[in-house]
């Protein structure tokens, strides 16, 4: 039995992958029908439907897709018996497929047979997600990490992880908007720690976040949310099955832009020891990028001083990329800020690329001498050998 990719790599359209699920789904049931050895079990749920609640956010996100699949390979985390990573292998994609053994419903032996079986190139690589800082392999385009988040003891890890080496992610989880008694939290961002066996006599489930508290800390781990879907009950709660609700999120990585190097230019004050600097209103670098991969967007963290925002409730920066203007946005308050912006058509990005900033406030530097703009962090980097300024290119 063989579902070998066809010479053609990655699906090219959302409604590809979706007409494919069928056929294959096929041939993973007759992979299926010999039995493991040493009298060991298929995971018994049907991992293929996920990829039906997936569809929204192939119809709407293909072009976020697209990329994942060109900027690297497909990484399944925590991937049962391998039902996904062979689906995508299926469909053309480089994929890896990373799971426990010892929580792994059949010590991974399911995973590897299915390999052999379907003659699908898979990478699979032992992994304890409660552990790890590291993805086995390197960096990935796509995460898919399905039903793990509420059995990991260490979930902020685990995301954290994987926003680290993967530029997306779709995630699904189950999620409560009550407590066991009642006690209504979907709107707050909040988690409800699982007693042993507590939920399907399982003692692996550990966290059940509501809707808020799983959107808080994906956000708070390095991801943006994209888009969301909930399916199951209409009021869930952490414990019984017939209330169960699950979320999935599509978010990409607000910690792993495309490969580049940049270099300081002009408009730079020395960086502290605290590793921040202020700019001055007019500052500019240079970014190479490292693929040949058009990036649509870039972003720019940066933080209004406390001075300036005193005297400056709004403050405006503009941006032009080899003098192609890009856009004034405005600013207020003194936490992180991001300018973000697409690209420019008409900028070359396999040429290195000069983004020239300029701002505007009212705050009276000329006691310092210095005509004094924001504040940057030094603390950030991106692939290649970098200036360390929070700068992503998507």
């Amino acid at each position: 039995m063989s579902a070998n990719p066809s010479a053609r790599r990655r699906p090219a359209s959302a409604q590809e992958i979706l007409d494919s699920r069928l056929a294959f789904s096929k041939l993973l049931a007759e992979a299926k029908k010999e039995p493991l050895p040493l009298g060991l079990t298929w995971y018994p749920y049907d991992s293929m439907a996920s990829i039906n609640h997936m569809a929204t956010f192939f119809r709407r996100h293909f072009a976020d897709f697209e990329r994942a699949f060109e900027s690297g390979a497909v990484i399944d985390f925590g991937c049962g018996d391998g039902d996904i990573p062979l689906f995508f292998a299926s469909l053309g994609c480089d994929v890896a497929a990373a799971d426990n053994p010892p929580s792994n419903h059949n010590w991974m032996a399911g995973v590897r047979a299915l390999r052999e079986r379907m003659n699908l190139p898979v990478a699979v690589h032992e992994l304890d997600a409660d552990y790890a800082t590291q993805l086995p392999g390197g960096n990935y385009g796509l995460a898919i990490s399905l039903g793990v988040l509420y059995h990991l003891k260490n979930p902020y890890l685990a995301l954290e992880t994987l926003a680290k080496h993967c530029r997306y992610c779709v995630l699904s989880t189950r999620v409560a908007d009550v407590t066991k008694s009642g006690v209504a939290i979907k709107n707050e961002a909040l988690a409800y720690l699982l007693d042993h066996r507590e939920t399907n006599n399982d003692p692996t489930n550990q966290w059940i976040f509501s809707p808020t508290g799983l959107e808080r800390i994906a956000k708070r781990s390095g991801w943006r949310v994209l888009d969301q879907l909930r399916f199951g009950a209409a009021t869930a709660n952490p414990i019984d099955l017939d209330k169960d609700a699950r979320a999935f999120l599509f978010m990409r990585s607000e910690r792993l832009s495309a490969p580049a190097t940049i270099r300081l230019l002009d408009g730079w004050t020395e960086v502290t020891e605290l590793q921040w600097a202020w700019t001055l209103k007019r500052f500019s670098f240079e970014v190479t990028l490292l693929e040949s991969l058009r990036p649509p967007k870039f972003s720019l963290q940066l933080v209004i001083p406390a001075a300036v925002a005193a005297v400056s409730p709004v403050v405006k920066m503009s941006c032009a990329i080899n003098g192609q203007p890009v856009g004034t946005q405005s600013f207020s308050g003194t936490d992180e800020k991001y300018y973000e912006a697409d690209l420019p058509a008409n900028v070359d990005s396999s040429q290195p690329m000069v983004f020239e900033f300029t701002v505007e406030h009212n705050l009276d530097t000329s006691v310092d001498g210095r005509d004094l703009g924001v504040i940057m962090s030094f603390n950030g980097a991106i692939r290649g050998i970098s200036e360390k300024i929070h700068f992503w290119l998507y």
